[in-house]
């Protein structure tokens, strides 16, 4: 009778758990590109190299040109790169979002700075909404691009920055919950070849990995959440028993996996 009622109190335990990721999961959305919502429940390393300081160096060489961010979420990266750049800098600055709940998000915040926001998204239709030969730097930060698109659309001597979350990134999760990979193609060893077969050489090209810590399996549940595409048809009510796993098994490890190409048209 005594393992029964013990039992009995680990089955409530269990259920109680799972509803409590069930809620979370169900309320729990991107808005913008913004994390704030595990501040406190990872920890992460990060890259050697420091993509931002490289595209604000790449900004401020860009003079009067034209300089486009693809993907810019909500406009946190972006309008923190401006804030830094200095002042009567006379660039031109476009940004690109392809989400449509994010465009309004990034045109808000990015209207101080009178910078427009195109709506675009590689994945659809990989002509960007720009003329050829119109642009001195062009980022993509974990945004999606199509390499033909980056050499039409750069000036000569224009530089392109690209920092991506490789396809095998968090690959524990996926094997985890039996899910495959989303984005297998996205690795740096086709990256390259593809910018260079555009024209484009391609002066630093780096891949890095590091790890992930999540503090327990709500924090897990909050991340796959707010990116859906890392686990690909990931539910919480069909991976009760894995999930019960996690809970009991303290802090959830996890691989990043980064890559970067920095390029320029000749």
């Amino acid at each position: 009778m005594t393992d029964d009622r013990a039992d009995d109190r680990a089955d409530d335990r269990a259920d109680g758990l799972v509803t409590r990721l069930v809620d979370l999961y169900r309320r729990t959305t991107m808005v913008g590109w913004d994390f704030a919502v595990l501040a406190g429940a990872t920890t992460s390393d990060d890259p050697p190299w420091d993509f931002e300081a490289d595209c604000l160096a790449s900004m401020q060489h860009a003079g009067r040109g034209t300089v486009v961010d693809l993907g810019t979420g909500g406009g946190e990266r972006l309008s923190a790169l401006l804030d830094r750049l200095p002042t009567g800098s006379g660039a031109t600055v476009v940004a690109t979002e392809g989400w449509a709940p994010n465009e309004p998000v990034a045109r808000e915040r990015l209207a101080p700075y009178g910078v427009p926001v195109l709506a675009y998204d590689a994945e659809a239709d990989p002509r960007m909404p720009f003329a050829d030969g119109s642009v001195d730097v062009l980022m993509a930060r974990h945004e999606a691009y199509d390499a033909a698109e980056v050499a039409r659309v750069l000036a000569p001597g224009g530089a392109f920055l690209t920092q991506q979350v490789d396809g095998r990134d968090a690959f524990e999760l996926r094997d985890a919950f039996g899910a495959q990979p989303l984005y297998p193609h996205v690795r740096l060893d086709r990256a390259r070849p593809d910018l260079e077969r555009s024209g484009l050489t391609v002066d630093a090209a780096d891949e890095w990995r590091g790890r992930l810590r999540f503090a327990d399996v709500e924090a897990v549940v909050t991340y796959l959440a707010l990116t859906p595409w890392t686990v690909p048809g990931f539910d919480v009510a069909t991976q009760v028993e894995r999930l019960v796993e996690l809970h009991g098994s303290g802090p959830v490890d996890v691989t990043q996996v980064r890559f970067r190409c920095t390029a320029r048209k000749p």
